[in-house]
C-alpha cells in the first residue's frame, strides 16, 4: 500500500501549468526546479522554488512544488504545510492543480497516520470528482486502517461498479482487504474473478488469480506471457520471480532480477534479488546485491532492509568483524530494537 500511495499521479509532469508572471527568467527558474524534482535533486529544487516565488511566480505552483519535493525528502509534515499553503492561494473554483494537489495531501495524511484526515481529503476529491474510483479505493483502504471495515466494503463496492468487467480492480480490492487482515470478507471479489470468462482477464490477472489461490506454475506461466507483452512492468517482474521462488526455482528468479535491474537500477529488486542468492546459500552474491542496492541513494525506501541483510550477508560469511561495523552504523542512525541489541551482543563475542 505505501508504494501505491506514495505514486499517486506520477509522473511529476501532470498539472504542470507555465508560470503566469510572464517573465522568462522566473519561468526558466521554475523549469530549472521541476527539472531537479523530476532528477531527485529535491534540496536543489527547494532553492530554486524559494527564488521564483521571490521573484514573483504564481505561488499556488511553487508551494506545489516544494510540497513534491519534501515529499520525495519524506518530510511528510512540511510537505502537507507546503500543500495547504498551495491551496490557500488558489482561486475560487477548484480545477486540476487543486485535484492533484488533494490527491498528495492525503498521501501526507496517511505516511503521518492520520487516517481520518486522510478520509476527509479523499471525501473532497470525491466532491469534485464523483466518478474517481481511485479515491473511492484508497479511501477504503483508510477506512480499513480506522477498522470501519463496511464503510471499506461500500467504497471498493464503489470502486469496482465503474467498470464491472475491470477484473484488475477486484483483484486490487482483493489484495488490498487480505493485506489488512480481511480475507475473509475479501473472497467475495476473488470470486468474482475465478467466475469471470477467461478471455476478459488480462495474462498478469490471471496469473494474479494463480497465485492467490496457489498455483504458481501456473501462474508462471501466465506471467511470463504477461511480461513478454508489457516489457520491464516491475509489479509483473515482482510477482513472476515470486511465482519461481515458491516452486524452488532460485537461480531463474535471480535472474529475472538481473535482467530488469540492467536498465532499471533499483533497490527493492536489489533487495529481493540479494534474499534470492541468500536461499541459495551463495551470500557473497547477495552481498554485492545489497550493496548495490544501498548505494542508491535517492527515494531509497528500503535502505534499513538492506542495511541488516549486509550485516546478516557478513554473518554468513563469517565476516564478524565487519558485520559489527556494519551493525554499529546502522545503530547511529535507527532505532536500537531488543533484537538489536541481541545482534550487537552475540557480535561482540565473535
Amino acid at each position: 500500500m505505501k508504494n501505491r500511495l506514495k505514486n499517486i499521479l506520477i509522473p511529476l509532469c501532470m498539472v504542470l501549468i507555465l508560470v503566469g508572471c510572464g517573465k522568462s527568467s522566473v519561468e526558466e527558474k521554475y523549469k530549472r526546479a521541476m527539472d531537479s524534482l523530476v532528477g531527485q535533486e529535491y534540496d536543489a529544487a527547494l532553492g530554486l522554488f524559494s527564488e521564483a516565488l521571490g521573484e514573483g511566480a504564481d505561488p499556488e505552483q511553487i508551494y506545489r512544488g516544494m510540497g513534491l519535493a519534501y515529499m520525495g525528502k519524506e518530510d511528510y509534515g512540511r510537505a502537507l504545510s507546503s500543500f495547504k499553503d498551495a491551496l490557500e492561494k488558489a482561486g475560487m473554483f477548484p480545477g486540476d492543480m487543486e485535484y492533484d494537489i488533494n490527491y498528495y495531501m492525503a498521501v501526507c495524511y496517511y505516511h503521518l497516520g492520520d487516517y481520518e484526515q486522510a478520509v476527509s481529503v479523499y471525501d473532497s476529491i470525491i466532491g469534485m470528482k464523483p466518478k474517481d474510483e481511485q479515491a473511492y479505493f484508497l479511501r477504503g483502504d483508510m477506512k480499513l486502517y480506522m477498522g470501519d471495515v463496511a464503510g471499506a466494503i461500500e467504497d471498493f463496492d464503489k470502486t469496482v461498479s465503474f467498470q464491472k468487467n475491470n477484473y484488475s480492480k477486484y483483484l486490487d480490492v482483493y489484495t488490498c482487504m487480505k493485506d489488512r487482515g480481511y480475507e475473509g470478507e475479501a473472497v467475495k471479489y476473488l470470486d468474482v474473478v475465478m467466475s469471470a470468462d477467461t478471455s476478459d482477464i488480462s495474462d498478469y490477472d490471471k496469473g494474479r488469480l494463480c497465485y492467490y489461490q496457489g498455483d504458481f506454475i501456473q501462474g508462471c506461466n501466465y506471467l511470463e506471457r504477461a511480461r513478454k507483452n508489457s516489457g520491464d512492468d516491475k509489479e509483473i517482474i515482482l510477482l513472476l520471480s515470486d511465482c519461481y521462488k515458491k516452486t524452488d526455482q532460485y537461480e531463474y528468479a535471480a535472474v529475472i532480477y538481473n535482467t530488469y535491474l540492467t536498465s532499471h537500477p533499483d533497490p527493492d529488486m536489489y533487495n529481493q534479488l540479494g534474499i534470492c542468492y541468500m536461499q541459495q546459500g551463495d551470500y557473497s552474491s547477495a552481498l554485492d546485491a545489497f550493496q548495490s542496492g544501498i548505494d542508491i541513494k535517492e527515494n531509497n525506501t528500503c535502505i534499513q532492509a538492506l542495511l541488516l541483510n549486509e550485516v546478516a550477508c557478513y554473518e554468513y560469511l563469517l565476516d564478524f568483524s565487519s558485520a559489527k561495523g556494519k551493525l554499529e552504523e546502522y545503530m547511529r542512525v535507527y532505532p536500537v530494537t531488543d533484537d538489536i541489541k541481541r545482534e550487537y551482543a552475540f557480535l561482540t563475542t565473535r
